[in-house]
């Protein structure tokens, strides 16, 4: 059993169109372990909410026959890392690059006027944000 994290794969129709979710994701793990950092920071509320799925689903399962879920969403640790963007919570970690320059600037591909506000890094346009998913895999390889 093991908690996934990743992004539903979905092309951006603003900025870089040829660009989808995933090779973004990609590259801002590569980068500056995004994903990694997220769970390091957030590991025992994620562990919580994975231990209390595992037993409903197991009670479920004993109490009412009802089959053992595959591949469970885990919505808190999607909504924590929600607010782990919005928050940035990476500046605060001293990784190099964060907050990036592009946040800095303000840059937003959704805009005509590409610059204003400074925003926070990782929220370009917010695909990438609202593509997060969480979930617990049990493919019995870890």
């Amino acid at each position: 059993m093991k908690v996934c994290l990743g992004v539903i794969d979905m092309p951006y129709d603003y900025g870089d169109m040829s660009t989808t979710t995933y090779e973004v994701a990609e590259d801002l793990q590569d980068r500056y372990q995004l994903f990694t950092h997220f769970f390091e920071t957030h590991s025992d509320e994620i562990c919580a909410e994975v231990g209390e799925a595992v037993a409903y689903s197991l009670i479920n399962h004993i109490q009412h026959g009802a089959p053992l879920n595959q591949g469970e969403l885990l919505g808190e640790t999607m909504q924590q890392f929600n607010i782990f963007l919005e928050r940035e919570e990476m500046a605060g970690l001293a990784v190099d690059g964060v907050p990036t320059l592009a946040a800095l600037e303000g840059k937003n591909s959704r805009l005509k006027q590409e610059k204003g506000l400074r925003r926070p890094s990782f929220i370009d346009g917010g695909l990438f944000k609202s593509s997060f998913v969480a979930w617990i895999d049990d493919d019995a390889e870890s």
